[in-house]
């Protein structure tokens, strides 16, 4: 993401290159991986190695239901018959 100028140009790029990327950061000697998913929120972060980086990507794109949060209803307990 360092080529950009800015951020909405890093996100074109990013879903550009099927919406993830993992980059060798030469100064922390890690790999920086970021990712976009269809709702348009940047996933990013650092890993030690690049099958760990694609691993996270991987993971931020297909994480189903990210923020939603799901509570049942209350007041529907029943005692189990015997």
């Amino acid at each position: 993401m360092g080529e950009a100028p800015d951020e909405a140009a890093a996100r074109a790029m990013i879903e550009s290159q099927q919406r993830g990327s993992v980059t060798f950061h030469e100064r922390s000697g890690r790999y920086r991986w970021t990712a976009v998913p269809d709702q348009g929120k940047t996933s990013h972060g650092w890993a030690d190695t690049r099958d760990e980086a694609w691993w996270f990507v991987r993971e931020a794109l297909h994480r189903p239901y990210r923020g939603d949060r799901y509570v049942g209803p209350r007041g529907r307990w029943e005692r189990p018959p015997g």
